[in-house]
Order: C-alpha cells, then structure tokens, then sequence
C-alpha cells in the first residue's frame, strides 16, 4: 500500500476520534444544564412546602413531644389541606401537637393530621383509642397473674382460666374423687391487645421495663368481654405475654396448642395414680408368718384401697365395690 494512503487513513481515524470525544463532552454538558432544572421541585411542580411528618412509629397512645416530629418537604401539589404546613411568619406550628396523644398507630414518616391525635385528659381519650367496634374489659392481676408487670399498653397477650374441675363438677367428697382431676387450665383466647396498666395508655417515663400492675385493659369484641366477665367468676385468670413477631410459625404453633390441659395431662405420676396404677402393688400382698404383721399391713393399706372403691346406692341397697374389677 502506498504510503500516503496509510497517512490519509491515520488521519481520518483520528479525526474521527476527535469528533466522537467532543460530540461526547458537548452532550454531558448540555445534560449537565438541564439536570438542575428538571430536578427542582419548584420548576416542575409549582414550588414545595415543609409538611409535619412523624420522625418514628409511633402507636396509639403514645404522648407526643418535639422529638416526634420533623419537617419534610413537599410539592405543592401533592399537599392535602388536612396536613399542618409550616408557617412562614414564624409560628409555633407544633403549638397544637405538642404533648398530646396518638389516637391511632402513626408510621415512620406520614403527615400529622388532626384526626390522628387527641389532647390528655380529654373526656373520652380511652375510646378515641379504641379500634372501631371493639370494647375495653378490665381484670385484676397480680405479679403471678400479670406476668411480673412485664406487659405493657400495646402489648399482646393469651388469657388462661385456671379452675378446680372437682368443686365445679360437683363430685362428693367420698365418691370417686380421685377419677377427676383437680386442675385444668384453658386458653380461653389468643392474641389479645393490651390498652392500658391501671389508668396509664401508655409506659410511664423513667418506670423501667416493667409496671407495679393491680389492672389491666384489654381491647376486646363484645362475645370476648361477656367470655372473660364469665370466666372470672369461674376460676383465676393468668395472662401470658406474646412476641410482636408475626409468622407463620407462630401461627403454626398456636394451631398446634391444646385449648385445655389438666393436671393429668401434666403429671404422669398422678395420671397413674388416677388410672390405678398402683393396684396392683396394693393387692400383691407379701406372705406373712406373724399374724400380727399382716394385720398390720391390711390396716396401714385400708385408706388406699378404700381410694379406689366406690357405694352405690340401688333403690335404698348400698353396696361398695372395687373400681376396675
């Protein structure tokens, strides 16, 4: 190839280049430009405001102060007329927020409304927390009953009843007692929401983790109020704290969990016990060469023996017979 071919080849190459880089730089310029324009709020939606939002999740009940809130800004046109737009000529727009109450759960970041708070001590502040169509029912606890003061407004808990089946069964002291168990506790529901710890919605500053309880509300429908209001005459009501996790393990798990359980069903000595398991141990009796000693032995397993019989009375003719004979 002749050389001066070769030159105009380089040369075409290179100018090339030269305009691909240019032609490069010019764009980023120009885009560089236009950028800042397209991306002011102001240029593409009218200008913007600074809207109140919540600067945590903040659940129902909850008292708000000055660190609950932060101003974020907004386009114009997007701003509902219900959210609290910050004032220009210096007005404490907090003024009507400040130190009141969450009448419902506020998430991270969603505009303060009127409707979502209620002022302390208004009449009526425990049904503006209510969810609609729920009631509120009330049950004294215990450290024992109440989880050591450990739940709290907000929480979740099961309520067990604990009752004596022998005294409600109305079984006779002397008629096979020992056939019933004494004890039965019985989830009578799950998943319940606790609105407040004696008077208190929420946790009191500086209490620490727990509350010296004597009462606590539960957020509940009308058929587990007229539940609970029944069961409290019935037996002793505990309440088991709940995980605010929700999957499907733990639904899994409740599925699985037994509605009732007694003491039987505890104990499996005691089941053995109930069942006669011991009978025969009482009736295998040893060979005796003192007369004297199996005396003593007949009179020292009467009481036991006489647990597993029972009389029964046929139209005035009362026998006694051995149970599982």
């Amino acid at each position: 190839m002749r050389p001066i071919v070769i030159v105009l080849i380089v040369v075409a190459l290179g100018a090339a280049v030269l305009t691909a880089f240019l032609a490069t730089r010019f764009l980023a310029s120009v885009q560089q430009q236009q950028q800042p324009a397209q991306a002011t709020p102001e240029a593409a939606v009218g200008g913007v405001e600074e809207v109140l939002v919540a600067a945590r999740d903040i659940n129902p009940g909850d008292v708000l102060v000055d660190t609950d809130f932060r101003w974020e800004q907004w386009p114009k046109s997007v701003i509902d007329q219900r959210f609290v737009v910050k004032s220009a000529a210096g007005e404490d727009s907090l003024a009507g927020f400040r130190d009141t109450m969450a009448r419902r759960q506020i998430m991270l970041g969603e505009p303060l409304t009127n409707a979502a708070i209620v002022k302390r001590g208004d009449a009526g502040v425990t049904s503006a927390v209510l969810a609609p169509g729920m009631r509120t029912v009330t049950i004294d606890v215990s450290p024992r009953t109440g989880a050591a003061g450990l739940i709290l407004p907000n929480d979740r808990v099961d309520v067990f009843m604990v009752t004596n089946i022998r005294d409600y069964a109305g079984v006779p002291e002397d008629v096979g007692r020992d056939l019933l168990s004494q004890v039965a506790v019985e989830a009578i529901m799950r998943d319940i929401k606790v609105l407040a710890i004696n008077q208190s919605l929420t946790h009191p500053d500086g209490t620490g983790p727990g509350m010296n309880s004597q009462t606590v509300t539960m957020e509940v429908t009308s058929e587990q109020a007229q539940k609970i209001l029944v069961a409290t005459q019935l037996g002793q009501l505990v309440l088991a704290l709940r995980s605010w996790a929700r999957n499907d393990v733990a639904a899994a798990e409740d599925a699985k969990a037994p509605i009732f359980v007694t003491d039987r069903n505890t104990s499996k000595v005691l089941d053995d016990l109930m069942r006669g398991g011991l009978k025969d141990d009482l009736f295998a009796m040893p060979a005796e060469t003192d007369a004297q000693q199996s005396t003593d032995t007949q009179q020292s397993i009467g009481p036991a023996i006489s647990a597993h019989t029972i009389r029964i009375n046929r139209g005035g003719a009362v026998t006694v017979e051995s149970l599982g004979q």
